[in-house]
């Protein structure tokens, strides 16, 4: 339901928003969206004996961003009773800021440190393949070989050695037969 919302919300504000705004709004609301990890501040946040108001300018004091634009969007969302959609408005906005600019950020997953080089040889490879601009996050997890996401894009590719050995015995003893 959120996510109906968010996008709702989402679109009127880029239609108001020049290009030097969006980074700058991009940014507070994921601080804001980060705020939401809080329970204390999800309580303060639901208070119904605070102001629509108040409950605006306490989110404009936990960000660092100085559009009017952007605290009349949290002072409607506030009136409206729709701070709770404010993480998947930053998701969303996040998203649409990424297909207006064609760049995206993915993931790489595997059990070993990926060096530089190689990290800037894959996001060259899938900018090129995707027609994006591409950057990855190297990320070291318990996990037998490497897997590739771009969740924004819906892509996602993996290499397992278990699966390769498995396959690989597979095919021999078919062969041997």
């Amino acid at each position: 339901m959120h996510e109906v919302v968010a996008k709702k919300y989402v679109g009127a504000l880029l239609s108001s928003l020049d290009a030097s705004e969006i980074a700058q709004i991009d940014s507070a609301l994921s601080d804001i969206k980060s705020a939401f990890a809080s329970s204390k501040f999800v309580d303060i946040i639901n208070l119904p004996s605070l102001s629509a108001e108040k409950k605006a300018e306490f989110l404009l004091s936990l960000v660092e961003c100085n559009s009017t634009k952007f605290s009349n969007f949290l002072l409607t969302l506030a009136k409206a009773k729709r701070l709770e959609a404010l993480p998947d408005i930053s998701k969303e906005f996040s998203y649409q800021k990424a297909l207006r600019d064609n760049k995206f950020k993915g993931a790489i997953f595997s059990s070993f440190e990926l060096n530089e080089a190689s990290k800037k040889e894959l996001e060259d490879k899938f900018s090129k393949k995707l027609n994006a601009n591409i950057e990855f996050e190297s990320k070291k997890v318990d996990y037998d070989g490497i897997k590739i996401e771009l969740s924004d894009l819906g892509f996602e590719a993996s290499f397992s050695m278990n699966l390769f050995k498995e396959k690989l015995t597979e095919h021999i003893l078919k062969a041997i037969k």
